[in-house]
């Protein structure tokens, strides 16, 4: 019995010799840990390392080869998902699966439609439900009747995660739950009404902050292998990095340039507006630059970056590039077949940057196509030759060109968007959130990437929601609020605390204090 001396207890949730081979890959190899009832469980490790299919495997749309899971005493019969939603398993993903035609009441009511006296379905009952749930969990300010496609990335995840929070689960997983979160606070607080009720929880994350606040033990994963384990008090962050990644983790980003270096003018933006939130931005880029943009969530930002790569209007201000022999303005539309002014790495690469139906060497090479065309046809020898050098510049592997962009993970998906906005050879490469949801070890390739490519004689442009990431990484960073630049800070001003101080609006006197 429960808490009888004496008496060996079995784990809330065990998962046991779970294995899982893809032809002749093995994408899990005995893999085992155990979670106790209200236990936040952390689960690190490299993209591609195993996470999702371990995920797949717990939700019962994959079929290990081997092994067994059995939450509250009860054993899954696996590869089965109704199975696993019976038993009291839920996930909220951050690969947003949902389609965006439907309303956040059908969400929300998703798998089990509620149907009236007709038989059909119920929007009234729908949305009432809706409602009740979103109040519950704090996101009341959300519309039940709201289309999914309508919502910001970040609301689309809250409706993910209230949805799985309003299952009563007994075992959620939340799947790099803050990468779109502008407050994880919110999902904080989440997390401790459900384990507070004897909910176990595996969290899924590649922020070692969240996973040190929020978890009591963890398990390290490494090319399908269990190659660690660790509990919130013997926590080391370098250690499970080195654990994550196979190599030791000395230099996450590279030198920046030295402060007193002379930039010559690339990008000048003078007083920008784009609806609904820029309101008269003034910035400036200088060759051989990497410039950040800190801000919280929809203060102008995505205009801004959005507008710049000519996906966004503008209805006042100009943008002047100084080109190599000239200067001219981005509204005189003079741009280079060869070699655009501007190249945009977006927030979301599965909706608005990949082809996801197409292979991975046709998803990399893409915009430089004209280069392997003879007549009608594209020469497939060049294109596969510039494909692996690509793929070496990058940093992946010549196999994975080979497959459907969808297969790969998505830190390597991450980088082949990234390779191809390379390979246009931008003048101005405009980085949304680049490492949102990846790995350490992909994490430092981008930075890499980012900063050869700024070395070369090109500026860079970032914004992210990850503060550090803007300390660690440039030369320069303006902060945003309201619409409004409030603050430019560089060299040894950009510190964490002065860019938050600044983003929350404060003046930059305040921030530097």
């Amino acid at each position: 019995m429960k808490g009888m001396p004496g008496v060996e207890q079995s784990p809330f949730v065990s998962i046991e010799n779970v294995s899982k081979h893809f032809g002749g890959t093995a994408a899990l190899s005995e893999v085992s840990l155990d979670i106790e009832a209200g236990e936040v469980h952390g689960l690190l490790g490299e993209n591609g390392a195993g996470k999702s299919t371990l995920m797949k495997v717990l939700s019962g749309m994959v079929s290990p080869d081997r092994g067994r899971v059995a939450i509250d005493g009860h054993e899954l019969r696996l590869g089965h998902p109704d199975a696993s939603r019976r038993a009291g398993l839920t996930m909220a993903y951050q690969e947003l699966s949902s389609p965006g035609n439907i309303t956040v009441a059908v969400r929300l009511a998703l798998p089990d439609i509620p149907r009236g006296r007709t038989g059909l379905a119920s929007t009234r009952i729908m949305r009432s439900a809706a409602e009740a749930k979103l109040n519950q969990w704090g996101m009341s300010n959300l519309n039940p009747d709201s289309l999914m496609a309508d919502l910001n990335l970040a609301d689309r995840q809250h409706v993910e995660i209230v949805s799985a929070l309003s299952r009563e689960p007994k075992l959620l997983v939340l799947d790099e739950p803050t990468a779109a979160l502008p407050d994880p606070e919110w999902l904080y607080r989440q997390i401790a009404v459900v384990t507070g009720r004897g909910t176990s929880v595996i969290y899924i994350s590649h922020k070692l902050a969240e996973i040190r606040k929020l978890c009591d033990h963890g398990t390290v994963l490494r090319n399908g292998h269990v190659v660690g384990s660790f509990t919130k008090n013997e926590m080391d962050e370098q250690e499970l990095i080195q654990l994550m990644i196979g190599r030791s983790f000395v230099q996450a980003f590279p030198a920046k340039r030295p402060v007193a270096a002379e930039t010559q003018p690339l990008l000048a933006v003078r007083k920008l507006v784009a609806l609904p939130r820029l309101n008269g931005v003034d910035l400036s880029l200088g060759r051989s630059e990497v410039v950040g943009v800190a801000g919280l969530e929809g203060q102008g930002q995505r205009e801004l970056f959005y507008a710049l790569a000519g996906l966004v209007s503008w209805t006042g201000g100009d943008v002047k590039l100084h080109a190599q022999a000239d200067e001219h303005t981005r509204k005189e539309r003079r741009f280079s077949a060869k070699r655009p002014d501007f190249v945009l790495v977006p927030e979301e690469r599965k909706t608005e940057a990949l082809f996801m139906q197409m292979g991975t060497r046709y998803n990399l090479t893409i915009s430089r196509v004209k280069e392997f065309r003879h007549w009608l046809y594209v020469r497939r020898s060049a294109e596969h030759k510039f494909a692996r050098a690509a793929a070496t510049k990058v940093n992946m592997t010549a196999a994975a060109l080979d497959k459907p962009v969808a297969a790969l993970s998505g830190g390597n998906q991450q980088k082949v968007v990234f390779g191809r906005s390379l390979l246009s050879k931008p003048r101005c490469l405009i980085l949304f959130d680049p490492t949102r949801g990846v790995d350490a070890a992909t994490k430092m390739d981008i930075y890499r990437m980012i900063r050869d490519y700024a070395e070369a004689g090109d500026g860079v442009l970032i914004y992210s929601t990850e503060i550090p990431e803007l300390v660690g990484l440039c030369d320069r960073v303006y902060t945003i609020y309201n619409g409004k630049i409030q603050a430019e800070l560089s060299g040894d001003q950009i510190t964490e605390k002065a860019l938050m101080n600044s983003a929350l609006g404060r003046q930059r006197e305040e921030s530097l204090l």
